[in-house]
């Protein structure tokens, strides 16, 4: 159920190594659960205190990302300035894809719209967000975006592999386990 009007997440926003202590955390509470009752404090107080150790857990990793550790991981690039919906469904759909397939994803959708920011506000972001992937998967019209071409441009100068969105989605169902495989 929504509170006030906002829409309940439909995606386990939690980090994904901690998903399996998550639902073993979850199946010691399975039929405990009654609204606002101690064992849900209890629920609540463990789920927050992983969150919090893996917190500790990123902190403490040294502040640059080495290229062994961007190889897996996909940053999504497109147009979405006057694009309906800032194109969001074709972003979603290409991270979904491919988070489906074992790729860590960066998708600039997953900011959404954050009041007040502009347009060099959103490239800060995702620029940073950009430089912690080893591959860059375009969406049609890419090169009709001024963003996504500064992106590429700054991909293709730290050396990172540029491909069609599509085709890593295609060859990724056909079957080839990582994307190490694809080079």
């Amino acid at each position: 159920m929504a509170r006030q009007g906002l829409p309940v997440p439909t995606e386990n926003r939690n980090h994904p190594e901690d998903h399996a202590a998550i639902e073993r955390l979850h199946q010691n509470y399975v039929g405990k659960i009654e609204r606002f009752s101690d064992e849900l404090m209890t629920f609540q107080d463990a789920a927050y205190a992983m969150g919090l150790d893996r917190g500790k857990k990123l902190a403490s990793k040294p502040g640059v990302t080495l290229q062994a550790a961007r190889a897996n991981r996909v940053y999504v690039a497109g147009p979405m300035t006057g694009i309906a919906d800032f194109n969001y469904p074709a972003f979603n759909a290409v991270a979904d894809q491919l988070r489906a397939q074992g790729f860590e994803v960066e998708n600039p959708a997953d900011h959404g719209i954050v009041e007040g920011a502009q347009w060099a506000d959103y490239m800060a972001y995702d620029l940073t967000r950009l430089g912690l992937c080893g591959v860059i998967a375009l969406l049609p019209d890419w090169e009709k975006s001024q963003g996504a071409r500064l992106e590429v441009m700054i991909a293709e100068r730290l050396g990172m592999t540029v491909v069609n969105a599509h085709d890593l989605v295609i060859r990724e169902n056909a079957a080839v386990p990582t994307f190490s495989k694809l080079m």
